[in-house]
């Protein structure tokens, strides 16, 4: 009787161990048929591990954004039409208007609004902000240091003289480099938001009728 106990145990166990060797022989054989690589047998062997390997999505959503690059310079229109324009540079000219004659008076305005728009749009097209240009006050300090140097009207052969480099070219002419000077010395301030690139300003300039 107890013979035949322990036949039963050790056929048992030979029977396990027989067993438990062909699953494991199955097992890693079929592994290197299908060709799992080695960190993919491990997270079937603990699963616990899959979750710490693999990619969260959400990181990747969090992840902050580059900062957008900003808007090219609006340039296809002028800030002001001239009526409005020549209505604002009457209203500043206040008391340095006294005296002059009437044709003295229209002949300054006349030159004011080609010299302003020509040096808003060259300021616009180096990339200075269209909104800070569009605020009255900031074009009052603009128009101070061009036409009242010193707090004085300039006189009528000045004018003439800066509406002829302004349409000969203003970012060589003199009263464009009276704002350049005016920004770099901090007299003046103007926030520059991006420089346009000068092969895009062609078909612009033609909307704005011809040179800077």
């Amino acid at each position: 009787m107890m013979k035949k106990r322990y036949l039963r145990l050790f056929l048992f166990s030979i029977s396990s161990f027989l067993y438990g060797y062909i699953i494991k022989h199955f097992f890693f054989e079929t592994l290197a048929l299908i060709d799992l690589t080695p960190p993919l047998i491990l997270m079937m062997m603990d699963p616990s591990s899959s979750s710490s390997s693999l990619p969260n999505p959400e990181a990747s959503v969090n992840q902050e954004a580059p900062n957008p690059e900003p808007p090219e310079p609006d340039l296809s229109q002028p800030l002001l039409d001239d009526n409005t324009r020549r209505a604002e540079l009457d209203e500043r000219a206040g008391f340095h208007f006294v005296g002059l004659s009437d044709s003295d008076r229209e002949k300054v305005l006349n030159f004011q609004v080609i010299i302003e728009r020509k040096i808003e749009k060259a300021l616009l097209s180096d990339g200075y902000s269209r909104d800070e240009l569009s605020q009255l006050t900031k074009r009052d300090e603009i128009r101070g240091l061009l036409f009242y140097p010193n707090g004085k009207l300039m006189s009528l052969q000045t004018y003439q003289k800066y509406v002829r480099e302004v349409e000969f070219g203003t970012q060589r002419s003199k009263p464009y480099k009276k704002i350049l000077n005016a920004l770099s010395s901090s007299h003046l301030f103007l926030t520059k938001v991006k420089k346009i690139k000068r092969w895009e300003l062609g078909k612009v300039w033609e909307q704005w009728g011809g040179r800077r």
